[in-house]
Formats: C-alpha cells, structure tokens, sequence
C-alpha cells in the first residue's frame, strides 16, 4: 500500500502544472525572518517612500503584462513572476542594468543568445519585449528544473546558476548573501503589490490600464534595408511611434535580412 501511494504521488506531482506549487515556494520568501523582515521594509519603501515612482513603473507594466502573462501562461511559469520586471528594469525595454544587462529582463548577451534572441549591429532582441519575455521564461523554467523550487530559481536568476550551485556544493543547502535575500523580498514585495495595488493604498488597476500606453500593433516582413521614414510614410505612421513599437532597432533602418516590423494598427 505504501509503494502503492508513493507512486500515485508522483504521478500527481508530475500532473500538476509548476505554477500550482509556485505559491509555496515563493511564500518562504516572506515566512523566512532574514527576508520575512526585508519583505516588509521592501514593502513599505514602495507604499510608503517612493510611491509617485513605484505607481509609474506598474502604470508603464499595464503595457506588457498581458502579453507577458500570456507567455508565462503557455510556458507554465508562475504568474507572480510575470512582474519581475518591476525590479529589473521599471518595465522599460531600453533599461542598461550592471554588466551590460539590456531590456526588461536584463539580460546578458550570452544568456540572450543561447535562448535564441539576436544581438547584432542592427537589432539587440533583448529591448524586445515579445521576444525577450519567451527568453526569460524558457530559463526561468530551466532554473526550475535545475533547483525544484522558484524562490531558489529566482536567486539563480539574479546571481547567476554557477553561483547558486557553488553554495549548494558549499553548504549542503541554499544560504543566499545579504544582497540576493534583498533581492527576492524586493521581488515578493513588488509581486504583491503590483497585482493588489489598492489594498496598499495605491490607485486602481483600472486607472492604470486607462493611463497606460497601448501595446497593439500589425506586422510587416521586410528582407533588405529601408529606412523608418519611407516606412512611416507608406504606412501613414511616425518614426517615433515605429520605433517604440520595434526598441530592438538599433538604426533608423532595417536589418539586411528578413526581419519583422511591427506597426501601428490602421
């Protein structure tokens, strides 16, 4: 009977979806006293001390958060993690964070390219926040497969797995440094916050999504050079507005191979 139950139960752990368990492994975050207390620091600086800040960047989130948690959704990551960017990068594609980390989800070049984002002399897919979002969850969900448990694949994620495996190795078990501690409560404090922002005395999702800028937009395929404002023109559009809906695009004209451009909807 007992080899019986302990089959069942992994065949129902294998069934449920990551984001069903993700809850429990994120709220040690919050139970643990070293981060419990950092959490709720985080949580009142964001409330209390910069909150004309704070209701900025979740009001420039509204932006991209469907389309993110969309992503997340078909990728079976958590959706709490969908507002990572809040502390990566204030939710702005052309963020520059230490050691060349570029976009919404700061990511490095190399971790950018292994999960298939193109960065060249033309375009740099990390300020793309489409493709950049279906890069970070392909390696957030590889960090979850590596450690088992969110809170540690988020700690993975901000200070590298090579680290995190090293103190692993070290220590039998994870013990995180002072700043990645800060980090994850920064992260859970925002999490919360962001997708209850009038039970912290902030403003209205509803007014956000009103005051947010819209992301919706056509394609276009081109394959050879031309420049944004024969684009505009034939198009009936600016160079700004194409260039805010395409922050990938180093230049004022397209890449020398085929390549998609997004537009404004007619």
């Amino acid at each position: 009977m007992r080899q019986l139950f302990i089959i069942i139960f992994i065949a129902f752990s294998l069934s449920v979806p990551a984001h069903a368990v993700a809850g429990e492994d994120l709220q040690i975050i919050k139970d643990k006293p070293i981060t419990g207390r950092m959490y709720e620091r985080a949580l009142q600086f964001f409330t209390e001390k910069v909150p004309e800040a704070f209701m900025k960047q979740l009001t420039q989130s509204q932006k991209y958060i469907d389309v993110i948690t969309e992503i997340f959704s078909d990728k079976d990551i958590p959706l709490d993690l969908a507002y990572l960017p809040l502390i990566e990068s204030g939710f702005s594609p052309m963020s520059v964070g230490r050691g060349d980390a570029v976009g919404l989800w700061q990511l490095v070049k190399g971790t950018a390219r292994r999960y298939g984002l193109r960065v060249d002399r033309y375009v740099d897919e990390r300020k793309d926040p489409v493709k950049s979002t279906y890069a970070a969850a392909n390696y957030l969900k590889d960090l979850y497969q590596m450690f088992g448990a969110w809170d540690v694949a988020l700690a993975a994620y901000n200070a590298g797995d090579g680290k995190v495996k090293r103190w692993l190795r070290k220590y039998n078990e994870v013990r995180l440094p002072g700043i990645v501690n800060s980090y994850l409560a920064k992260f859970m404090a925002a999490s919360d916050v962001a997708q209850d922002p009038q039970s912290y005395g902030l403003a209205s999702s509803e007014k956000m999504t009103n005051d947010a800028d819209e992301f919706d937009y056509t394609e276009l395929i081109t394959d050879k050079p031309m420049s944004l404002s024969t684009i505009a023109s034939m198009y009936n559009t600016t160079v700004r507005i194409i260039r805010e809906l395409n922050p990938a695009l180093l230049t004022n004209t397209t890449p020398p191979y085929e390549y998609v451009i997004r537009l404004p909807k007619p």
